[in-house]
């Protein structure tokens, strides 16, 4: 897992984020998005909707939406993205640990990415760790973050980079970018 950002302030701005999820127990949503995108939004139509509200976590309520968006929200704890760029990610806010992709080509291309929007954008907005592809990856699920996979170890109590790797089947076409060690929901054993 890489530490990125635009620019370096960003970056430390992302490493305080991590350190200060740890152990907070939050709770709020996780939005799964269906968006006109139909490609992108394969996840959405993949996910099995007994996993909807709080079946995967009493800490996180699971939504699936049909929209392109999320605007002015508050508990965004996940967002699973379809869209090769995301409007209205800087209306909300982001508690710390956060995180959010998009199921897109070349989102992983953090300075290059073209007309798709570089993961970068979804740190600078406040999250706390993403994922992007590098290359031509098709819109095969395995290649991306499994929502259900994600909240489930993130939720238990693994870090961040332990929760992404084990939502994704097939790593080699992407990136991960965060503070590895977040751990929102660590638990303490006394």
């Amino acid at each position: 897992m890489m530490l990125a950002g635009k620019n370096v302030d960003q970056v430390k701005a992302l490493i305080d984020r991590g350190i200060a999820s740890d152990g907070t127990q939050p709770t709020g949503s996780a939005y799964i998005m269906n968006t006109t995108d139909s490609i992108r939004s394969v996840r959405a139509k993949v996910f099995i909707s007994y996993y909807l509200g709080k079946t995967i976590s009493p800490h996180v309520n699971v939504q699936l939406l049909q929209a392109n968006s999320i605007s002015g929200t508050t508990d965004v704890l996940f967002y699973f993205q379809g869209l090769h760029a995301v409007n209205d990610i800087t209306t909300n806010k982001y508690p710390p640990g956060a995180v959010a992709d998009q199921l897109t080509l070349y989102g992983g291309m953090l300075t290059d990415s073209g007309s798709h929007m570089s993961i970068l954008e979804f740190i600078a907005a406040g999250f706390t760790g993403s994922f992007g592809t590098v290359s031509e990856p098709c819109s095969w699920t395995q290649k991306f973050p499994n929502p259900q996979f994600m909240i489930q170890h993130y939720t238990k109590g693994e870090t961040l980079i332990e929760s992404y790797w084990k939502s994704i089947l097939q790593v080699f076409q992407g990136v991960f970018v965060g503070e590895p060690l977040a751990n929102p929901w660590r638990q303490y054993i006394s």
